[in-house]
């Protein structure tokens, strides 16, 4: 695999110089650095051992430091695109909170080759350095091309989403500034004015836990329409997003039918043949210059009694890093303030309509100069605590468990 990486490396930079050939001095250059460095600190009040899902009682510190340097390189019918970065991660202790929810984690992107170098591994620290993107984009007419490790986003959602099941974002999860890269071939042509079509075929190791899917964006009654089916990790999907405006609303949702994996996922609700997920919301300003959201969750995947999420944690949705709350029906309220021409405030919470849990994170960025800024930020879970019974922790709400925190994070963009 190393042999592979190299040989990966030397075909993009004989790209590059066959690029540089063809266009010569026509060639437009861009480079640059970003450096994110997010530090948290949470508080567990409980401790619940050695059972199923432990968590340690204390106070606990972690950080994590992404440095990505970027170049990109384009021509009048083609352009590239490559990034690296390295990640370093530090903990105090041992924080096994990922298993309790899907706050705690990040999604798991496609991947058919490992283009990742793992520095340093240990109980508290972990060093690696990932390609995030090495794409190339030909541009013929009415097409275009794209091939190689890219971020992709399907779906319309501003804080869960139901449809980007590619590399998806967890809700809640900060360090949103990039997605990362998945390996892929994505052939896309205009629709009408401002419409688009595409065909994206996502590769995977082993291939068959891929995805190739169709996708279709056209603009209708006021709207942006997105259609989209296909398959991905042995399963069929299909569903619909929409994203527009009817005054004084800004409104959003998505859709989603899923096939089921019977032998690898517990049957909670709905079909016995397919799962259904589904988000709506809207947002609208109201007095004192607020900005507020508010949107509704349902899914099939989740259970409907809180003991039973450990089981839907550990069902294959989850496991796949494409699912991240438990329990069947949230309630998700935002809202945002420009305090100040440098100092934006937000605010966005979770509720379970299953259990009556809540889980709150407010953030204030301030601009610390042309390309920097500093966010502060922090989350709390209420409901009630777990129960043992025996040697296994017996959940009575999704966000009992969730420890208090508070964080900084900070970007420097060169």
């Amino acid at each position: 695999m190393p042999g592979f990486r190299i040989h990966i490396l030397f075909v993009a930079l004989g790209v590059l110089i066959c690029g540089l050939a063809a266009d010569g001095e026509g060639a437009e250059y861009r480079y640059g650095l970003a450096l994110r460095e997010n530090v948290l600190l949470l508080r567990s009040p409980v401790s619940t051992g050695g059972a199923a899902l432990p968590l340690a009682a204390g106070t606990f510190g972690t950080s994590e430091t992404a440095l990505r340097g970027w170049t990109g390189i384009s021509g009048e019918r083609w352009s590239f695109l490559a990034s690296v970065e390295t990640r370093g991660s530090f903990t105090s202790a041992r924080a096994p909170v990922g298993g309790l929810s899907g706050f705690f984690v990040q999604g798991s992107p496609l991947q058919r080759w490992d283009l990742t170098w793992e520095h340093t591994q240990s109980v508290s620290t972990t060093v690696r350095t990932r390609v995030e993107d090495l794409s190339l984009t030909l541009r013929a007419g009415p097409v275009d091309l794209e091939i190689g490790r890219q971020p992709i986003s399907l779906g319309t959602s501003h804080f869960v989403s139901v449809l980007d099941v590619i590399a998806p974002f967890a809700p809640g999860y900060l360090d949103a500034t990039y997605k990362p890269g998945v390996d892929a071939v994505r052939v896309r042509t205009a629709v009408g004015m401002t419409g688009e079509a595409e065909i994206i075929a996502v590769g995977a190791d082993p291939w068959e836990q891929g995805a190739l899917l169709g996708r279709v964006r056209v603009p209708l009654l006021g709207q942006d329409f997105l259609a989209l089916g296909g398959r991905f990790r042995e399963r069929g999907f299909g569903g619909i997003a929409w994203e527009g405006e009817i005054a004084p609303f800004a409104i959003w949702g998505e859709l989603g039918l899923f096939e089921r994996k019977p032998e690898e996922e517990p049957f909670f609700a709905g079909w016995s043949e397919a799962a259904f997920s589904g988000i709506a919301g809207m947002e609208v300003d109201i007095p004192f210059e607020i900005r507020a959201g508010l949107a509704a969750m349902y899914q099939d995947f989740g259970a409907r009694e809180p003991e039973d999420l450990p089981i839907a944690y550990a069902s294959a949705p989850f496991r796949e890093g494409w699912v991240f709350l438990g329990s069947a029906g949230y309630a998700v309220l935002t809202a945002s303030r420009r305090l100040h021409p440098l100092i934006t405030s937000s605010f966005s919470g979770l509720t379970n309509l299953t259990d009556g849990s809540t889980l709150w994170q407010p953030q204030v960025t301030f601009s610390t100069g042309e390309n920097t800024d500093l966010s502060v930020y922090g989350w709390s879970g209420t409901g009630p605590g777990p129960r043992t019974d025996g040697p296994a922790l017996v959940p009575r709400s999704e966000f009992g468990l969730i420890p208090d925190g508070t964080g900084l994070y900070a970007r420097w963009f060169f």
